[in-house]
């Protein structure tokens, strides 16, 4: 059973409860977005149905006293995307004074929540926090406040539906607004080659080759070159999965191990065995090892997933670890990395301070820092 939330939480909410009520299902992959999870994860944990989801990313969302420990995550925190990107703006990009702008959701208020603290820690300068309607038509009087403080820089997190109509009314107000022709990065939710190709038509014009962005990623290797093969097999197709694919894959299979482990599909039991079948014991499970999952199993073994999106090894919190990846867009608009930021670099995000606080401390030795430069991207 499928059901589509819409980017919507109305309608997120509405898709659970259709599928535990009408469908009876015993698990549920998604949300696919921070909001919609937080307006289902209570609907869920009341009928015993736990959540999985490839791209629910907010922070909000590692509180057991909201999700019941009914919610996992194959994707990181932002948390820890929030650390990156504050850190690659602070310290490898050198910038002291950004401007941050998130949708009105827990993902958009959450990450730029997470670059704000981060940030100021490190002795840079957060000005100007700008948080929009998803669903608002006209962003001129928010772009006219982002760059009313005359950062070096914006942080943009968003999705974009909201992405495209913010872009392109900046872009028209750039001839009229010299102090707008500031440097964009972009958090994950926006890293789309369908956005850049939007962004980068005549209708639009903006110079997509100035802009960056940060997203978790999946680590190189033998196991995720295995997914990527068998994905291309399945779709009949050349193309790459796109961002979260390998995300989803992993959810449905930890859900679908965690029941076989159960010897059951009643929802408490997958719930249970979850955390017990990525804990880094057992029998080492990869895409399309299927069979020796069950074999093992069946002889009573234990099982140790390792997913096409990396070690799965859920926290009590149903969190993950992972690393991430800081892109760009080539001269040819494609959008490539930049570099990969390996998990055992990423600090763990300080305590979150209010999404308008403004702090002078000085820099509070940053070690952590982008490690490998490359110039094509891989999945």
């Amino acid at each position: 059973f499928t059901e589509d939330d819409q980017t919507d939480q109305t309608a997120a909410a509405a898709a659970t409860t259709k599928l535990i009520t009408q469908n009876h299902v015993n698990a549920i992959v998604g949300a696919q977005f921070s909001g919609g999870t937080i307006a289902s994860i209570g609907i869920a944990k009341a009928a015993g149905v736990p959540m999985v989801s490839p791209s629910a990313t907010s922070p909000a969302l590692s509180n057991l006293t909201l999700t019941g420990g009914y919610f996992f995550r194959t994707a990181p925190s932002d948390a820890l995307q929030g650390v990156v990107a504050a850190n690659y703006l602070f310290t490898n990009l050198s910038y002291r004074y950004v401007n941050l702008v998130g949708r009105d959701d827990s993902y958009g208020r959450g990450l730029v929540g997470v670059i704000n603290t981060k940030f100021t820690t490190l002795g840079g300068h957060v000005n100007t926090t700008v948080i929009i309607n998803p669903k608002a038509t006209t962003f001129t009087t928010d772009l006219q406040t982002l760059f009313s403080t005359n950062p070096q820089a914006v942080y943009f997190a968003g999705f974009p539906g909201e992405g495209l109509i913010l872009m392109t009314q900046w872009q028209q107000g750039l001839s009229s607004n010299t102090g707008w022709n500031r440097p964009w990065i972009f958090s994950e939710g926006l890293d789309s080659q369908t956005f850049m190709d939007q962004l980068h038509a005549s209708s639009v014009s903006v110079d997509v080759t100035k802009i960056k962005g940060t997203s978790p990623v999946s680590p190189f290797g033998a196991v995720h070159d295995v997914f990527v093969a068998q994905y291309k097999a399945a779709t009949t197709t050349t193309s790459t999965p796109v961002l979260y694919t390998d995300y989803t894959y992993d959810a449905v299979y930890l859900i679908a191990l965690a029941a076989q482990k159960a010897g059951s599909v009643d929802g408490t039991a997958i719930k249970a065995n979850l955390p017990l079948i990525a804990k880094g014991a057992g029998t080492v499970i990869t895409p399309g090892n299927w069979t020796r999952a069950l074999t093992t199993i069946a002889a009573g073994g234990s099982v140790n997933w390792e997913g096409a999106a990396g070690s799965e090894d859920f926290d009590a919190n149903g969190d993950v670890r992972g690393p991430y990846e800081v892109w760009g867009v080539n001269s040819t608009f494609q959008i490539v990395r930049l570099a990969f930021i390996p998990e055992s670099s990423i600090q763990t995000a300080p305590p979150l301070l209010p999404s308008s606080h403004v702090v002078t401390a000085s820099s509070s030795g940053f070690v952590e820092k982008v490690q490998t430069a490359v110039v094509t991207r891989r999945f």
